[in-house]
């Protein structure tokens, strides 16, 4: 099985100089920082997942829980995403199957992970946060003053989801974001998973790249939580946006099969 270490979602890219308007802490800051891992630059401040978290790093965060707490810790198994939810989205495999190959094979690893709850997925910020950190302090020192001192990862509000269409891409970003894509894409073998591509209703997080803003389906996969609990933003298979409205919101009670998420690094200082 592949671990997190061996994922290719590399991207460090240094942010973006934000207009004044855009960022009310940005006079606070003495330089550019880089983004996290598989993160483009909103602002000053802010990074945006270039797609949907994936269900490769729910699982590399349920290893961690696992290892840190033990196998029957209320820390590993209370975050399991529910595997009944992911019936309807492929008929013929029960919850036990689903779950077995969640964690055996790579079959689900480049499908945004759903079926979580709002409150599992503060759980997995926290988690993302501390992961980062640990990479962070085994950097080189030169290496490591390029990126922020503090930082968090968490939900965008409805308001930050909508001003994703103000990221627009330069050319070479796009190839660049094109190049990630296909190696990660060849490096899970996903066009031997007929299980995830002939699903007519999740697809993998790299379905649909946005022609300006260069994120991944943003309107028709899952649709995405926001820091508002019961809120979510997007559009999704079961409800999908065709018209790519982007302040279109859709509400929500607990796990869903058609609701997913994508996280914000924040630069705290």
């Amino acid at each position: 099985m592949k671990t997190i270490a061996s994922i290719v979602l590399i991207l460090l890219l240094p942010l973006r100089l934000a207009d004044k308007g855009d960022c009310l802490t940005c006079s606070q800051q003495d330089k550019d920082y880089y983004c996290a891992q598989n993160t483009l630059a909103m602002n000053f401040r802010l990074c945006m997942d270039v797609t949907e978290v994936p269900s490769m790093l729910w699982k590399s965060f349920l290893i961690d829980m696992k290892a840190q707490y033990g196998e029957g810790s209320e820390e590993y198994q209370s975050n399991f995403p529910d595997f009944k939810l992911w019936e309807q989205l492929f008929p013929g495999l029960t919850s036990s199957e689903l779950s077995r190959k969640f964690f055996n094979e790579e079959v689900f690893d480049l499908m945004p992970i759903i079926g979580v709850s709002f409150e599992q997925v503060q759980h997995f910020l926290n988690w993302r946060k501390d992961f980062f950190q640990k990479e962070l302090d085994n950097m080189d020192p030169d290496m490591r003053a390029n990126f922020p001192e503090n930082f968090k990862f968490r939900l965008p509000t409805n308001k930050e989801w909508a001003r994703i269409r103000f990221m627009t891409q330069e050319k070479r970003m796009m190839k660049r974001l094109d190049k990630v894509a296909s190696g990660n894409m060849k490096f899970f073998k996903l066009k031997k998973n007929d299980l995830l591509l002939n699903s007519y209703k999740v697809g993998h997080i790299y379905k649909n790249k946005h022609e300006l803003v260069g994120l991944y389906n943003l309107f028709d996969n899952v649709a995405e939580m926001t820091s508002e609990k019961g809120l979510a933003m997007g559009g999704s298979w079961k409800e999908k946006n065709d018209a790519s409205v982007w302040t279109n919101e859709y509400s929500y009670e607990g796990a869903q099969p058609w609701l997913g998420f994508r996280c914000i690094f924040e630069i705290v200082k």
